[in-house]
């Protein structure tokens, strides 16, 4: 799902509109989710089949539908059912496995008529009736297109499927395939995921389609759009022997303009292939339907898409992109959403970098171009906490950080190595068309590459910010008529230590230049590295394959003053960096001690730059035992004018 870069200025109303009024109330939606009983009774199946019969009366504004299901029962003695449905229609009959049925606050419970040993799978059916549509929710909307025709849409991420059909609402829980026959008006056409298997229309004014996706699908995919929309098709020919349909349903406005821009459709096919692997649902098709949300929707095999412009080019390259990345495997948590939204975000850079942007050629340069337009230094972490709030799901750092965190993981294991682990990925036996957590993505590329990634995944999706820093340099002959470079790296931020390659080109005074990488893993790091001819500049990072600050320090710029200068992080889970600023040739000590007045520990500096003094503190005391957590004091009692330190250890 992506809400077009161009109303980025309204962003955060949209946002604040989405999380007032989208959904459910937090509190509600919360306890909705929460019900323990219900949840751990939702946990007892697995949904493996829906078939999805409507019957939609488009200017009344009515709904009259059954859903079947066929489900697998996951244990011993199984005699409820519990489905999501949260929705104003009520009920009419139930039937099949199920005897009764009773609506307990947004769960659908049903008592079965048997009860049912694990591994038995059974089918069951309600019918419902009414109008779907809540105000302020997008799940299903009854709406008008430009020339006020009638016309249905539906976006159903997160949790909207239960507003408009009983299911089992989450990520987790794939049906092997869904069937949705929808019958309309005759005058309009329905689209839907995967095939169109037939078309019948009655003797009274009424036409029906039904849609077979036979492809694995997530609750939240499963769209329909319904209403007098221009259809056409093009075709897809990804072999010389082979091709896929291209289904598009667009407002009779665009009739001209849609065919000529959906054109490129098939070059976003074959860059996105190129890197991915083929198209995810190459026995179905893909298309794109007109719908009245201001942006776009990934639905299976069918995406929704707000406007026909080329301007909206790298739009329907995300769309694209959550065909493999959201659809083919689906995060099984709102927690773990940058595995939809970064992954199809990054699709737009690799786009850029097979066609070229800004007016620059197709390769690394325009790549790079496209990552700045990403670039995100605000606050909060990729993985979200609370996935009870709309705006906190679909947060701008899900899309743009978490592009950015595969654009780091590309320098650090490889490209050849990120493309193979998305390909290993999307098609690992254990997951494919079902669901994933990033610990999966991450096996994959520890894998390919060979390399520990634990710090990587940790210090990216769990802090909020980035790394800062600050770097010094000197330079000096050494006997034998080399040249030394003596580097200085400090990481100044209040969070994580970040441990990453550091990209750095060396100018020469001949004006050549060289590009070195050197491996950062402390707050504090000194390099010394050795040249044929004399250094005269460092540019950090000169391609910003990190998203960082950084600084030049001047060496000559010494620190006014003394006593503490800086202490980090505080509070600290770990070690604590020190630096303490004294002019004395000796070193000076630096005092640890407990909230009793009692001296645990005494530091001596590491490392010293010019009247600049850093010290490290363990957490332990003089005997080498950890302390426990609680407050302490650092003191330089040699140190004049220097007053006491609060630092905080959280264990």
């Amino acid at each position: 799902m992506k809400l077009f870069k161009a109303f980025l200025l309204l962003l955060v109303f949209v946002q604040l509109l989405l999380a007032q009024h989208l959904w459910q109330p937090k509190a509600s939606l919360q306890q909705r989710l929460l019900t323990s009983s219900q949840l751990s009774s939702r946990e007892k199946f697995d949904a493996r089949y829906y078939r999805l019969e409507m019957k939609i009366d488009i200017e009344r504004r009515q709904l009259s539908a059954k859903t079947i299901m066929r489900l697998t029962s996951l244990q011993n003695n199984l005699k409820t059912v519990t489905l999501d449905f949260d929705s104003p229609m009520q009920i009419d009959s139930i039937g099949g496995a199920a005897k009764a049925f009773r609506r307990e606050n947004g769960f659908l419970v049903l008592d079965l008529s048997s009860t049912y040993k694990k591994d038995q799978s059974l089918e069951l059916w309600i019918a419902y009736s009414g109008n779907p549509q809540v105000n302020g929710s997008i799940a299903f909307v009854f709406d008008r297109m430009p020339d006020e025709s009638p016309y249905v849409w539906t976006l159903s991420e997160p949790y909207g499927a239960r507003q408009w059909w009983p299911c089992k609402d989450t990520p987790t829980d794939k049906a092997d395939s869904v069937d949705i026959v929808v019958t309309v008006p005759e005058g309009n056409l329905v689209g839907s995921n995967g095939l169109l298997v037939s078309v019948t229309t009655d003797s009274v004014g009424w036409k029906t389609f039904h849609w077979q996706e036979r492809y694995p699908i997530a609750t939240y995919l499963v769209s329909i759009v319904a209403g007098p929309y221009f259809h056409f098709t093009d075709y897809y020919h990804y072999s010389a022997n082979d091709s896929m349909l291209l289904d598009y349903y667009v407002f009779p406005e665009e009739q001209i303009t849609a065919p000529q821009i959906f054109a490129e459709m098939q070059d976003y096919l074959d860059a996105l292939s190129y890197y991915f692997g083929p198209y995810p649902f190459l026995k179905e098709k893909y298309g794109q339907a007109q719908f009245g949300w201001g942006g776009g929707m990934e639905h299976q095999t069918l995406t929704s898409v707000a406007h026909v412009t080329y301007g909206w080019r790298y739009l329907y390259v995300h769309e694209l992109g959550h065909q493999w990345f959201g659809d083919q495997v689906t995060c099984a948590s709102w927690h773990d959403i940058w595995l939809n939204e970064g992954f199809a975000s990054y699709s737009e850079a690799l786009y850029a970098e097979w066609a070229g942007f800004r007016g620059k050629r197709p390769g690394l340069e325009a790549y790079l171009e496209y990552m700045n337009t990403q670039l995100y230094l605000d606050d909060g972490t990729i993985y979200i906490q609370d996935t009870t709030i709309f705006s906190e799901i679909f947060g701008r750092i899900v899309y743009d950080k978490g592009s950015w965190v595969l654009h780091m993981l590309r320098k650090v294991i490889g490209e050849d190595n990120l493309f193979e682990a998305f390909k290993q990925y999307l098609n690992d036996q254990r997951w494919t068309y079902g669901s994933v957590k990033t610990e999966n993505f991450k096996e994959i590329c520890e894998r390919v590459s060979g390399m520990d990634l634990e710090a990587f995944f940790d210090q990216w999706l769990n802090y909020p910010f980035y790394p800062k820093y600050e770097y010094e340099w000197t330079t000096y002959q050494t006997p034998d008529n080399k040249h030394r470079l003596d580097l200085l790296i400090r990481q100044t931020q209040q969070q994580t230590l970040y441990i990453m390659p550091i990209e750095l080109r060396i100018l020469f005074i001949d004006e050549s230049d060289t590009l070195i990488t050197v491996q950062n893993n402390q707050f504090t790091q000194q390099y010394s590295l050795n040249f044929h001819k004399e250094p005269i500049h460092i540019i950090f990072d000169p391609d910003n394959w990190l998203l960082d600050e950084s600084k030049e320090v001047s060496a000559s710029q010494v620190i006014k003053g003394s006593g503490f200068h800086r202490i980090f992080p505080n509070p600290a889970s770990g070690k604590i960096n020190i630096e303490l600023v004294y002019w004395q040739q000796e070193d000076q000590p630096v005092e640890v001690f407990n909230v009793l007045g009692q001296k645990i520990k005494t530091l001596w500096p590491y490392h010293r730059i010019f009247n600049l003094h850093q010290y490290l503190w363990d957490g332990t005391n003089k005997n080498g035992r950890p302390v426990g957590s609680g407050l302490y004091f650092l003191v330089a009692p040699t140190i004049a004018g220097s007053k006491a330190q609060k630092v905080m250890l959280l264990k």
